[in-house]
This record gives structure tokens, C-alpha cells and sequence, in this order.
């Protein structure tokens, strides 16, 4: 059996997006206001709601979902990626389901993309993890080199925008789906997940 955990849909995907195409990322880069009332309104910008005040930030999105930012260091740091939790989360109860994780995996994901798409216009690029144009990442952090994409089958397919605008302080967008390990097994229940990150242009991190 099959077992879809988010409750999310490609409609709520867009949603995201089309909110995020519009934060000021210059200001998110820069990290969080360290007091909870300053905290709440730099968060109200966009309509989240902070779920978390200590280490790292997470947030409640006005649609629903839940978005978590990655610190150089320590709460208030500069934040060097924002990950919106799994769009889409599909767990096999037992080995026999493994080739259906794959078959759903390759149904859901051209759902997403085009859902993307809708909020974001055509990605940079997309593809699978063996497609010979497969870019290298811009940055380390953004997505696996080739030597890890080949052995792990990892990211399993992306797509990826921007960064988008000119003004300093864009973002670049990476949906990826991923397919554990345990799925290309025929003895351990397998899954697979869509994702999306957000991350600072390239060489931006450099000085962080």
C-alpha cells in the first residue's frame, strides 16, 4: 500500500510560490529580528507565522505549508536557504509496493513542475538525474555534484529557477524529487518526496 503523508496538492505548490516570488529575499538573507515582536512583523510581511523563536526559524505560510531557514550559525545569523517541508511525500508499507513508489513518483512529478511553472514561468532547467546536460551547481549547497547525483540517483529529477530579477539579493529556486535508497531494494519499504529550497545567488554566500 501507498501512503501520501502531506495532504498537500500541485495547487498548494503554486500557492507557495507565488508568495515567495515576492519576498524580499535581500532582507531574508540578512536573518531574523532576534525579539518575538520584531519577529512577528518581520514575518507578517508575507503572512507567516513563526513556529519556532530559538535556533532555527521555521514558519506557518498563509496557505498552510511550513517553511524552515537555514542559519550560517546560530538564530539571528544570516540565513543561507529556505526550504519549504515536503510539497509531496508518497511511503510504501512494504518492499512489493517499491515499483508503484516509482510509477506514483513519475505521475506526481509533472504535476508539480507544471504547477511551478504556472507561479514561476519555464525553470532554468529540468530534467532527470541522468540527463547528459544535468547542470553542476552553481553552488555546492544548491544541489549534488555529478559524481554523487550518479552514484545516489540523487536529486532523482529538478527543476530550477533564477535567480530571478537583477536587484542584489535574489533567490534562486530548486524543486527536486528524491526516491530513497531502500526503493530500488527488493527487501525495505521505499518512498519518495518533492521538495522545494530557495537559496542566496551565487557568490552571495561567500561572504556570509
Amino acid at each position: 500500500m501507498l501512503t501520501e503523508t502531506t495532504g498537500r496538492s500541485p495547487q498548494d505548490l503554486a500557492a507557495e510560490l507565488t508568495v515567495l516570488r515576492g519576498v524580499d529575499w535581500a532582507s531574508v538573507w540578512a536573518g531574523p529580528p532576534q525579539g518575538s515582536d520584531e519577529l512577528r512583523e518581520w514575518c507578517g510581511r508575507y503572512g507567516w507565522e513563526p513556529l519556532t523563536f530559538d535556533r532555527q526559524l521555521r514558519v506557518r505560510t498563509a496557505t498552510g505549508g511550513e517553511v524552515s531557514f537555514g542559519n550560517t550559525t546560530v538564530y539571528g545569523s544570516p540565513i543561507v536557504s529556505a526550504s519549504l517541508m515536503a510539497c509531496w511525500r508518497l511511503t510504501a508499507s512494504g518492499p512489493e509496493d517499491n515499483d508503484a513508489v516509482l510509477a506514483a513518483a513519475s505521475e506526481a512529478w509533472p504535476a508539480h513542475l507544471q504547477a511551478a511553472v504556472s507561479a514561476m514561468g519555464a525553470p532554468v532547467w529540468h530534467g532527470q538525474w541522468d540527463a547528459a546536460d544535468f547542470p553542476e551547481p552553481p553552488e555546492p549547497a544548491f544541489w549534488a555534484g555529478r559524481e554523487s547525483r550518479l552514484r545516489n540517483r540523487s536529486p532523482f529529477r529538478m527543476a530550477y529557477w533564477g535567480p530571478l530579477g537583477e536587484a542584489p539579493g535574489q533567490a534562486v529556486y530548486v524543486l527536486d524529487q528524491s526516491v530513497s535508497f531502500p526503493t530500488w531494494t527488493q527487501d525495505l519499504p521505499g518512498g519518495s518526496m518533492i521538495s522545494l529550497a530557495v537559496y542566496p545567488p551565487e557568490g552571495s554566500r561567500r561572504g556570509l
